[in-house]
């Protein structure tokens, strides 16, 4: 455990104002969660390489997360320094434009549907499926975030990351980055990135966009505490959420955690759940489905802490 006592963390505390011991269920969409020894909220990408240069000189151990959309934190929380990268924005603008289409700019703490509004405004098509999608975009390209028939990595230009070995940033243009679904396979902390989008109607992107919002909406329980979808969906057949509703889960509760009633892929937070809630509903969705069906599904949130 870092503590505060700690002369050299002391001056880090003072030098980037970390806030000590935070409860991390605030920043997340799931409020569940433990503490951060130390939780640090950079406003730029320049200081997030001098907080991770001085972190490293004290050998802290570092975890990063934007909006907290796709993440559970355990009960006893995470030890070392905790970054959240929401606040790494700038203004959203178009870089090049050709007689296709234009590549948009956006950092790594840009809501995604910020920039969804932003495509819409300037006429531009390609993020239409996103509506609805919740987090930044750092986060959207770390999970490929996406629906059955689309993933964001479809209009990646390009990222700008910063190198957790070298501490330099370098841009890495899209033949070079390694996706797959619901993930980037790649090292580096994405600081921003590019999107290449083509010209269309702004009235017809934006009733697409409407349509996508409206249905997604009414299928899914999106003003209630959880991260999303909880499971992968298999390869092939079935979506874990009609895996899930077949196995007669749908309302399944284990203490505050609850399968919704909505969207069977959804694990919500009713009250006052905690990580161990989740974990154990988690174990018994699993366990019931593969009885059913000889499936094994895997989580597609992502668990910190320890």
């Amino acid at each position: 455990m870092v503590t505060k006592e700690n002369t050299a963390v002391s001056t880090l505390v003072q030098e980037f104002n970390l806030l000590v011991d935070e409860p991390l269920k605030k920043y997340t969409s799931f409020k569940i969660g433990g503490p951060a020894d130390l939780l640090a909220m950079p406003k730029d990408k320049l200081e997030l390489k001098k907080l991770l240069t001085k972190s490293s000189t004290l050998n802290i151990p570092v975890t990063l997360f934007g909006g907290g959309t796709n993440v559970l934190i355990t009960d006893k929380g995470i030890r070392g320094l905790v970054v959240i990268t929401k606040f790494l924005k700038s203004k959203i603008h178009i870089i090049q434009s050709n007689l296709q289409g234009k590549t948009i700019y956006a950092e790594t703490g840009d809501r995604l549907s910020k920039v969804c509004l932003f495509a819409i405004e300037n006429s531009l098509s390609g993020l239409e499926p996103a509506a609805g999608i919740p987090g930044t975009v750092g986060g959207a390209i770390m999970m490929n975030a996406g629906t059955s028939s689309w993933d964001i990595s479809n209009i990646i230009e390009s990222i700008d990351v910063l190198d957790p070995k070298t501490l330099s940033f370098k841009t890495l243009k899209r033949k070079e980055l390694d996706f797959s679904y619901r993930q980037l396979n790649q090292s580096g902390i994405i600081v921003a990135a590019t999107f290449k989008l083509t010209k269309k109607p702004g009235k017809e992107i934006k009733k697409i966009f409407k349509e996508n919002l409206i249905k997604k909406n009414a299928a899914q329980p999106v003003f209630a505490a959880s991260a999303g979808c909880f499971f992968k969906n298999p390869s092939r057949g079935k979506s874990a959420g009609e895996l899930i509703e077949k196995s007669g889960l749908k309302g399944k509760r284990i203490n505050d955690a609850m399968v919704s009633l909505k969207h069977a892929n959804f694990i919500v937070n009713t009250n006052n759940a905690s990580c161990e809630d989740i974990l154990l509903l988690k174990q018994h969705i699993q366990k019931i489905v593969f009885k059913k069906f000889h499936i094994t599904l895997e989580t597609e949130v992502r668990l910190e802490g320890e």
